[in-house]
């Protein structure tokens, strides 16, 4: 509603302009003396209520500063809005015997004037809320507003408490084959029998999410292979019922995919992967988290039959080692994104790899790798110039020589986290801050429980200008001062830091002894029989 409102906001002040042009000029028109000077007279009329003038379109021109509080139509009566927008409509102030005659009291001009199309068009614009709005005020709005083509993405999850099947049926049924996107997300209502009747109703559907919709099993992969084949993108994380059979039925029949998520399907085994990997070769983006049956072999797999890919997580994948990254670097030379956390049976063998295929790479998420060294990431910073975020929480076996690596080979490195890395000190800091690159492009540090790190690292980075978040959690060699100072320098800075409570130390204080026992402060006595002054 607020953009039809804005429209006759700009179209009403345009036709204000007009009118004010020619009232302007009527001194020299002779034809147009009698109609010119019935029409300035009402434009100058002023009014005593507090507003400003109204003119022949029923509409207030303001002049006081407070203008936006005010009305923009003082239209009091249903006829007279009607003649309102009939002139607006056909571009004219005046209007006809017969055409105010013509005005029927159950007809909205707005509807009969008015485009179709422009009408869906101003729709389309409009949320979920809006648009059931829009629905109720009357049965040509209902049809326009619940028409497919407003509907063709779809996110419930906001309302995933709400949406149970009947609702995802009806929706399906309204929107048809416009539906392309939709997030169901968390709708643990949601039962095979409605993803049955979604597919059938919606053949063009193209990105599914149905993320820890916990109810749902193999019967909806079928389905959604049987009718969806244009299906590029889905997410079926967290849905434990799902396992390689259901993987199989899928991959049979939407061949075109390229984003997929299983992440913490514990069912699905090396042969699901295997399936996946050999019909859907477009994969680009890949995300197994936590599945532990993500094998060398499986990842072999994917390897060969998805060169294309560009994302892929293998977070907490435990039983992965060399063997299986090493094939990886080697056939997707396009990846950019690594995420290999909690993988720790990796070694530098990994890294060495990474650095010497794998040169698109931006994104390498090592958290916990602890085998990992400072001459794993000379040999992968020497390969991998564009990596713009590194993740090194918990590496504990870095040091300073991996910080003076990445400074002198990684000039786009954005987002550093080194929590944990305890032998990260001053001097590594020092690498980072004096590097023209990093000066230039770090946004965010975080040093976290970096035990050796104090006021120098602080001193260090008032050199990086762009700097706009820092985390010194349990830093206990950083003062106060030190970080007062970097939040003088930078005032916008984001610094997430906590100091623990120091133990009190002890001062010479004089006490009153209790008179009825030796000691200063006796448990058995009153509160006020032991003072301590």
């Amino acid at each position: 509603m607020a953009t039809i409102h804005t429209f006759f906001k700009r179209t009403v002040g345009q036709r204000l302009s007009n009118i004010n042009n020619l009232s302007t000029n009527t001194g020299n028109t002779d034809s147009s003396s009698d109609t010119s000077s019935s029409t300035t007279e009402r434009l100058t009329n002023q009014t005593n209520d507090g507003y400003s003038s109204t003119s022949t379109l029923g509409l207030l021109s303001v002049n006081s500063d407070d203008s936006m509080r005010r009305p923009l139509l003082h239209v009091h009566t249903k006829i007279r809005q009607k003649k309102f927008l009939s002139r607006l409509i056909n571009n004219t102030t005046t209007m006809s015997i017969e055409q105010e005659q013509a005005i029927d009291d159950n007809i909205c001009l707005l509807d009969k004037r008015l485009p179709k199309e422009l009408i869906l068009r101003i729709f389309s614009y409009l949320d979920y809320k809006s648009l059931c709005r829009c629905a109720q005020v009357s049965k040509y709005w209902n049809t326009l507003a619940l028409d497919g083509s407003n509907w063709q993405s779809i996110n419930l999850k906001s309302f995933q408490r709400d949406v149970d099947g009947n609702v995802l049926e009806n929706l399906s049924k309204q929107c048809g084959s416009f539906l392309k996107r939709l997030n169901i997300e968390n709708c643990k209502f949601i039962t095979d029998h409605n993803m049955r009747n979604l597919a059938n109703n919606c053949p063009n559907l193209e990105r599914i999410t149905m993320k820890h919709c916990t109810k749902l099993s193999n019967t909806t992969l079928h389905h959604l292979s049987k009718y969806c084949s244009y299906l590029i993108y889905i997410n079926i994380a967290s849905c434990h019922h799902i396992d390689d059979q259901g993987i199989k039925m899928l991959s049979s029949n939407c061949s075109n995919l390229e984003w997929c998520d299983i992440s913490w399907c514990m069912n699905i085994t090396e042969n699901g992967i295997r399936n996946l990997a050999e019909s859907c070769p477009k994969l680009t983006v890949f995300k197994a988290e936590g599945c532990t049956h993500m094998t060398n072999n499986a990842a072999k797999e994917l390897a060969i039959n998805c060169p294309k890919l560009l994302f892929l997580d293998l977070n907490r994948c435990s039983t992965l080692t060399d063997e299986g990254l090493l094939i990886i670097a080697e056939h997707c030379t396009l990846l950019n994104s690594l995420i290999i956390a909690n993988c720790r049976n990796l070694t530098d063998t990994t890294l060495i790899a990474l650095g010497t295929y794998c040169h698109q790479l931006k994104r390498l998420d090592a958290t916990l790798c602890s085998q990992f060294t400072d001459a794993g990431f000379l040999a992968m910073a020497q390969g991998c110039h564009l990596l713009e975020r590194l993740d090194l929480e918990d590496c504990t076996a870095i040091t300073d020589e991996t910080l003076r690596h990445l400074a002198d080979n990684c000039p786009e490195i954005q987002i550093l986290t080194l929590s944990r890395c305890e032998q990260i000190t001053d001097e590594g800091v020092r690498y980072i801050g004096s590097s023209t690159s990093a000066q230039e492009n770090l946004r965010i540090l975080e040093l976290d429980n970096c035990p050796t790190i104090t006021d120098t690292t602080i001193d260090h980075l008032l050199a990086c200008q762009n700097l706009q978040r820092l985390d010194i959690f349990d830093c206990q060699q950083v003062s106060k001062n030190a970080i007062k100072k970097i939040q003088t320098h930078f005032p916008d800075l984001n610094i997430h830091a906590y100091f623990a409570p120091r133990t009190p130390t002890q001062t010479n204080q004089r006490t009153t002894s209790c008179p009825f026992c030796c000691c200063t402060s006796c448990s058995t006595c009153t509160f006020s029989c032991c003072i301590i002054a």
